[in-house]
């Protein structure tokens, strides 16, 4: 099983202009760029770890069917935010790597121009 908190903090780590915020009132970490969330990290309703973050429907859809541990969102949009139960032992760095920078990219994709250099200068 990987060390989530861990892996997440490192991949964080290397995005531009990203960040971590906890959130006391969800129980949960947001990570946001340009103000805005791209991935959330807590638990669900039966206080397993997830991480939810945004996709492409037509991805999301496929990575739903091929893995157990990936769900729709929770307590989030269904077809455009998965949640992935960081727990089960099936579900490798790579993949949780790989769902992050891309729904870091989604959200950073759609930053107006004057943010997106803010973070790129900083």
């Amino acid at each position: 099983m990987v060390n989530a908190g861990e892996l997440l903090k490192d991949i964080v780590s290397e995005l531009p202009g990203a960040m971590i915020v906890h959130k006391d009132e969800w129980g949960a970490d947001t990570f946001l760029v340009g103000g805005k969330i791209f991935a959330m990290n807590g638990t669900n309703k039966t206080g397993q770890t997830i991480l939810t973050v945004k996709g492409l429907p037509s991805d999301n859809e496929e990575l739903v069917e091929l893995n157990t541990a990936i769900s729709p969102g929770y307590y989030m949009n269904k077809t455009h935010w998965i949640s992935i139960l960081l727990e089960d032992e099936s579900i490798g760095a790579p993949i949780i790597e790989k769902c992050l920078k891309q729904s870091y990219q989604l959200i950073y994709d759609k930053l107006t121009k004057k943010m997106k250099a803010e973070i790129n200068e900083g």
